[in-house]
């Protein structure tokens, strides 16, 4: 599944004949003593990463090892009964469980089925047990939800009108979403919610008829009728509200239409990273760590994620064996070298970024934080 050698060369040629960067030494071997980072290669390999992301991640998606991976986890996920058969498939595995962090555990397909399905509202499930280690996790289990929504969130599941729709709509000059969720009842007909209320529905082959009761800003119930049909794209139509003759439009898209284009997406941008790390060790890691380098509040969120224990715990020469320590241990650690708040400062996120770098390739120093 690695990005092939042309790509490589394509994304970093016209930056290295125009001057900015030149990546020679990088082909040296990692073991060569005379393979070490600087200030300034390091810098420069920042901004070149930084500047040229949006050609990059064009470049990664192209690749063709790239799109045979995605076409077969789409084909896979839009067949599949459940949520093993996705896990089952070891590139449907892979390509989810990368683009979601969570490469690290690709295979351990039983903590994944587990922890996926888990309910991240219960303080007692596998994914946030996990998220002390990983809060990768957690951060799956909320995004997508399986054990709600089913393999829905991973591709829709609609079935005609059944199935989960995210309504739309204007009501008052105010933009109104909410989850539509139609399903078949015994005797072919059909009952729906709106965010989890019954709401009364007529659906008759691609035609749909939906009653919402609402409140006013003068706080008066009143009725919404919706009137519709199916179409390609979903449902779609024109409602009324009472006491009100001029109509207004709606629709209602798949609720998970993007799934798999979210998945596409965010699995194209962590191969880039990959490619990245192999321009020079630990690049990709280092743009990602400025990206998200606000979300680190105190030791404890640097700890939580295996990227900010990583860059940090490098940069300051912290020995990895201090994960078998107290939590207060390692906490006493980090913020005995740094402040963690102080991450909310891009400039102070981008020095951390690059002492990270010289000192995961061989520097001695040079960059203060």
């Amino acid at each position: 599944m690695a990005i092939t050698s042309a790509v490589y060369a394509s994304l970093f040629s016209s930056a290295a004949s125009a001057g900015s960067v030149d990546f020679s030494f990088l082909a040296k071997s990692s073991s060569s003593t005379a393979t070490t980072a600087n200030v300034g290669s390091v810098k420069s390999a920042l901004v070149n990463a930084e500047k040229n992301e949006a050609k990059q991640l064009a470049q990664v998606a192209k690749d063709p090892q790239i799109q045979k991976d995605l076409a077969r986890y789409e084909k896979v996920v839009k067949n599949a009964k459940s949520i093993d058969d996705v896990l089952n498939d070891p590139v449907a595995r892979a390509v989810l469980m990368t683009a979601n962090g969570l490469k690290g555990d690709i295979n351990n397909i039983a903590l994944a089925k587990k922890a996926m399905t888990s309910d991240p509202n219960n303080a007692n499930s596998v994914a946030v047990k996990m998220s002390s280690i990983n809060g990768a996790w957690l951060d799956f289990a909320k995004t997508y939800n399986l054990a709600q929504n089913g393999l829905d969130a991973l591709s829709p599941q609609n079935n005609g009108a059944a199935g989960r729709w995210r309504l739309s709509f204007d009501r008052e000059g105010e933009n109104i979403e909410a989850m539509l969720e139609i399903t078949k009842v015994r005797g072919g007909g059909y009952q729906a919610e709106v965010d989890g209320v019954p709401v009364p529905v007529t659906i008759d082959g691609n035609s749909i008829k939906l009653d919402l009761l609402w409140r006013d800003s003068a706080d008066e119930l009143r009725t919404s009728t919706f009137n519709g049909t199916l179409g390609k794209t979903g449902l779609s139509g024109t409602f009324t509200n009472d006491g009100e003759t001029k109509p207004a439009t709606w629709s209602a898209p798949a609720y998970f239409a993007d799934a798999i284009k979210g998945v596409r997406d965010n699995y194209i941008a962590e191969k880039r990273l990959d490619m990245l790390d192999a321009q020079m060790p630990g690049l990709g890691s280092a743009v990602l760590f400025k990206q998200s380098a606000s979300t680190f509040e105190n030791a404890i969120d640097i700890l939580g994620s295996p990227l900010a224990r990583e860059v940090v715990t490098t940069a300051f020469n912290i020995p990895k064996q201090i994960a078998v320590q107290s939590l207060s241990a390692q906490e006493k650690a980090i913020t005995q070298r740094m402040n963690p708040a102080k991450l909310q400062n891009a400039h102070f996120a981008d020095q951390i970024a690059q002492r990270y770098l010289i000192m995961l390739n061989g520097g001695l120093g040079g960059v203060t934080a």
